[in-house]
């Protein structure tokens, strides 16, 4: 009796641990019971923070480390990819209070799509209030690669990738097809209005390329801009072959549907691409994975919060052993620092071991789908799609202890019905030995 009560203490602390490679952090569970979060954003200098949820559509509101309410409540197609999946703050928030949201537009939570949807909001203090469209995007036919990550960047225009939807058009490199909002990182004005500089912009309203920055990108759950240099990054998710890092420039074909992965793991020649205009340029990704890991959000960590030595380093969450892999960037910054196996820029991993020669890049595991990374008071955050939990990594404080989460209310409400039963099989032990 007495080992049958240590084994499911034992099991049960162990179950939900997320782990840190370095002793000197710890993790926290920051804020549970959501419901697939996608994403998440600090508004306020108490750290108040936004949440959004894909399938309910819903914008929560954390504060002091609980669920206070919902902000906002859209009716969202939500089977596969789709649903509430992106949030951003205006750059300006603190004196416009606006919020842009990226969400699959339905009548109801769980009907067919209309639309993915751009749309900016206010907060007014309790709700978030529709202010303007920004852009509705194709959905179909899908239902999976939506993308809907957005960022805004140091020109102060919002950056937001779709994937491909699984359409064969220009945009995945098939000639002679046409040029579609999809497979795209696009890049607007904070009104919706696709700036003249694009790479591709025709001069004439309405055109679908005017608001293209990128393109050949299959899907993609992270972009986010080097706070050294102000590039764009953004991770790709592959086929049965090649998931991806690249730093991203005005005109990148990332060149899907023909390549993924390296030129030279490609047959070694480059293949035909659509070229949307003389501004569009190849260019093979800065990391790749021979067998998906399925890469999620990335991130820089942009102060030193979590140590000197993690300051600008590139944060990159995966699917694949809910991963948070750390890459630190070579002095130019314009490739990422790596030696021994992954000298080549590619993990030759398989699917029976996910993270061959990568354990100098682990930071974390066992996070679930890591959705979004992004850094805030204490250190970095961690939106857990599957675990229903935002996570906070910080550094540990007094004496060094492990790092993991606390428990789960259930674990303690299994333990607590075990305490009577351990203590009366103590008793009975007492009193035979007496």
């Amino acid at each position: 009796m007495r080992f049958a009560v240590i084994s499911v203490v034992l099991l049960a602390s162990t179950a939900f641990a997320q782990s840190l490679t370095d002793p000197g952090l710890t993790t926290q569970t920051w804020v549970g019971g959501l419901d697939r979060p996608t994403g998440a954003a600090i508004f306020n200098t108490r750290g108040d923070m936004m949440v959004i949820e894909k399938n309910t559509g819903k914008v929560k509101i954390v504060r002091e480390r609980k669920v206070r309410g919902t902000l906002l409540d859209l009716p969202v197609s939500n089977d596969s990819e789709r649903g509430l999946l992106g949030i951003v703050l205006s750059p300006d928030f603190a004196t416009n209070n606006l919020v842009y949201l990226y969400h699959t537009a339905s009548n109801s939570d769980g009907g067919s799509p209309i639309s993915n949807k751009i749309s900016r909001y206010r907060y007014d203090g309790s709700s978030l209030v529709f202010d303007k469209k920004i852009i509705d995007l194709p959905a179909l036919p899908g239902p999976n690669h939506s993308g809907g990550k957005m960022a805004f960047g140091p020109d102060r225009n919002l950056y937001a990738v779709i994937g491909d939807l699984n359409l064969n058009n220009a945009n995945s490199n098939y000639g002679g097809q046409p040029v579609q909002l999809t497979g795209s990182i696009l890049r607007l004005n904070p009104n919706g209005v696709p700036p003249t500089s694009n790479p591709f912009h025709t001069g004439t309203a309405g055109q679908p390329q005017n608001a293209i920055y990128a393109y050949g990108v299959r899907n993609s759950f992270g972009i986010a801009f080097d706070p050294v240099t102000g590039d764009l990054w953004d991770s790709e998710n592959g086929p049965s072959d090649f998931d991806e890092v690249n730093r991203v420039f005005p005109g990148f074909n990332s060149g899907w549907e023909k390549i993924m992965g390296p030129v030279d793991r490609n047959g070694g020649e480059q293949p035909d691409l659509v070229s949307l205009g003389p501004a569009a340029v190849y260019s093979d990704p800065k990391f790749s994975w021979k067998t998906p890991v399925a890469p999620t959000d990335l991130e820089f960590m942009p102060n030193s919060r979590l140590g000197s030595q993690y300051k600008n380093d590139l944060f990159v969450g995966t699917t694949r052993g809910g991963k948070i892999l750390r890459f630190d960037l070579t002095r130019t910054r314009k490739s990422l620092s790596l030696d021994g196996g992954l000298a080549d820029l590619v993990a030759d991993n398989s699917s029976s071991d996910r993270f061959a020669e990568q354990d100098a890049l682990i930071f974390g595991s066992d996070f679930g789908t890591v959705t979004d990374l992004f850094a805030g008071p204490g250190g970095m955050y961690v939106v857990s799609l599957t675990n229903n939990t935002i996570y906070r990594i910080t550094t540990t404080t007094g004496l060094q202890r492990p790092s993991i989460v606390p428990e789960p209310v259930g674990i303690c409400l299994v333990l607590c019905a075990l305490i009577p039963m351990f203590s009366r099989e103590l008793a009975r032990v007492f009193s035979q030995t007496a």
